[in-house]
C-alpha cells in the first residue's frame, strides 16, 4: 500500500481556517482543488473502512466446530 499524499486534505483545512477567522461568508475552490479533495477522502475512507473491518475480524473469537444434535421429536 503506497503512502497515502493528505495535502488536499490539510490544504483545505488551512483554507477554511483562514476563512473562519477572516469573517468570510463563503469559500470558493478550484475544481482542480475539489478533485483532489475528493479523490483523497475517498482513499481516506476506504483505508478507514478496510481497517475496520480487519480490527473487527480480529476482535471476534472463531470457533473451529460447530455440533449440532437433533432428534426426531414426537407427537
Amino acid at each position: 500500500m503506497k503512502p497515502l499524499n493528505t495535502f488536499p486534505i490539510e490544504s483545505f483545512l488551512e483554507k477554511s481556517k483562514i476563512a473562519i477567522r477572516s469573517g468570510q461568508k463563503s469559500m470558493v475552490m478550484d475544481i482542480k482543488d475539489v478533485q483532489a479533495l475528493n479523490d483523497n477522502l475517498a482513499i481516506v475512507m476506504t483505508r478507514l473502512a478496510g481497517t475496520l473491518d480487519s480490527t473487527l475480524e480480529k476482535s471476534i473469537p472463531k470457533s473451529e466446530s460447530v455440533s449440532i444434535k437433533m432428534d426426531g421429536g414426537g407427537f
